[in-house]
């Protein structure tokens, strides 16, 4: 079995796989604690679920960019759930490209190439990271990366699009700032989701497929066989 977690933005949540099957999936908002929270709701929504620690094999975590706080506090839980059982192995995930997960069946149904992704970065701009979805023939990555993760300002999406040469009839927006992105660029398509930030489902969902087909985390560059946070930038400290 996988479970899953992703605290990038303001709620924690958990889904629990047993290979590529969805079993439960919670979602607790929170907005302060969340240390003091994580270890007591995990073991809740395990034993809601009739498992323990010792009957999971894969432990997929979302590693941001988004909150430090949340980043900081689920990588220490998940390092902390890893020395106690040794039987567990890791997988991290870029939040982001968990969201890509998320929207990638809409996109396909659309019959788009791209993905772009965005998380909310708290400091009045997004983290942003464009993904092109893999050809039918190859069922091995659902997508791959075509930029590195960006901080932008909502008000440059339109200079994103030319920068990376994209055409709008080829794009799925999908995260934070959909329906401003909407507005502000003429027949964007956004995605109809009705979770717009990062979510432990699709962090589950794109951990299991890497799973399920034997892939190397090694040949990606959104997944690793450890925790490691991607912060993009440096925390900002408050001096009074």
């Amino acid at each position: 079995m996988i479970i899953s977690i992703e605290t990038s933005t303001s709620d924690l949540s958990l889904t629990l796989l047993n290979k590529d099957s969805v079993i439960n999936h919670i979602s607790v908002p929170f907005k302060c604690g969340l240390s003091e929270i994580i270890v007591p709701t995990i073991k809740m929504f395990l034993l809601n679920n009739s498992i323990s620690l010792s009957d999971v094999s894969f432990l997929a975590v979302g590693c941001g960019p988004g909150s430090f706080t949340g980043i900081r506090s689920i990588i220490s839980t998940a390092l902390g759930i890893k020395i106690s059982n040794s039987h567990i192995k890791s997988i991290g995930i870029n939040s982001l490209a968990g969201l890509a997960m998320s929207a990638l069946y809409e996109a396909k149904i659309l019959k788009l190439k791209y993905i772009i992704s965005s998380i909310d970065s708290k400091n009045n701009d997004i983290f942003l990271q464009l993904f092109q979805i893999n050809d039918i023939r190859d069922v091995s990555l659902p997508f791959l990366t075509i930029s590195n993760v960006e901080t932008i300002k909502i008000e440059k999406l339109h200079s994103y699009f030319v920068i990376n040469n994209l055409f709008l009839k080829d794009v799925l927006y999908f995260g934070h700032h959909s329906n401003l992105a909407k507005k502000m660029i003429n027949n964007l398509n956004i995605s109809k989701n009705s979770i717009q930030h990062p979510d432990s489902l699709g962090v589950g969902k794109l951990a299991s497929c890497i799973i399920m087909n034997n892939i190397s985390t090694k040949k990606t560059t959104f997944a690793f066989d450890n925790f490691k946070p991607i912060y993009v930038r440096s925390a900002q400290i408050n001096l009074k």
